[in-house]
């Protein structure tokens, strides 16, 4: 005969004992685990209980367990977040003393150009210096090369002057040798003259070709120079 009375320790056995054959426990499973006693509402009403604490203690497990996840999570960040600074500290540190370096060898190739520039600006005024004196130079045998030209001129025009007034004396026939022959040895050193002034014309071109040679170098390596300047500027 069935009894009555069932408690939930009870049902909770027999519950616990069909989930452990792999069986699933419904009510009437456990009703005929438990040898067929009690009502099926009982057992539903002590199930649902049994089922609202196991939620409620797996709910407070689970809450326990994520806590306990969360601070860990929490801690290895914190570890991971520290070394990564770390790491950017030292990335930082590093770049800091490369830009150092650089800063270092640009201010010293800085000074290499401003030296460089102060040496060329005086190479560049001494070189101006130059050319102003070979300019100069240059004008003044212009000018002596021409006061030369004019007197080869009117050497010339005075020896024709000499040549027309032996012709005027041979047609006249002159009878004064001593005369003639003075004239003639006039005429020889007029041409005596005229030869040496061309000689010194010669002489003058000669000198006038080295300096303008001169003057053409200078302002070749002037040129150069001021490229050179120009080219060394820093941006």
């Amino acid at each position: 005969m069935a009894r009555s009375g069932i408690n939930r320790a009870e049902v909770q056995a027999a519950r616990n004992a069909i989930i452990a054959r792999g069986e699933n426990p419904s009510i009437d499973a456990v009703r005929i685990e438990m040898g067929n006693t009690g009502s099926k509402t009982t057992i539903h009403r002590l199930m649902r209980e049994i089922d609202a604490e196991g939620h409620d203690a797996a709910a407070s497990q689970i809450d326990e367990e994520l806590t306990a996840l969360v601070a860990r999570l929490a801690s290895r960040l914190k570890e991971k977040s520290r070394e990564q600074i770390d790491d950017a500290r030292a990335s930082l540190d590093a770049e800091r003393q490369a830009m150092q370096g650089e800063l270092q060898d640009t201010r010293r190739q800085l000074a290499e150009l401003r030296e460089r520039h102060a040496a060329q600006t005086t190479t560049l005024g001494s070189q101006t210096a130059t050319l102003l004196q070979v300019r100069e130079a240059l004008q003044n045998e212009q000018k002596e090369n021409a006061r030369l030209s004019q007197a080869a001129q009117d050497t010339a025009s005075r020896l024709a002057d000499k040549d027309g007034q032996i012709q005027t004396l041979k047609e006249r026939h002159l009878d004064a040798h001593g005369q003639s022959v003075l004239l003639k040895e006039r005429v020889r050193n007029a041409k005596v003259e005229m030869e040496k002034l061309k000689q010194q014309l010669t002489e003058r071109d000669q000198q006038n070709r080295v300096l303008e040679l001169i003057l053409i170098k200078t302002e070749l390596a002037l040129e150069n120079l001021k490229g050179g300047k120009t080219g060394a500027q820093p941006d």
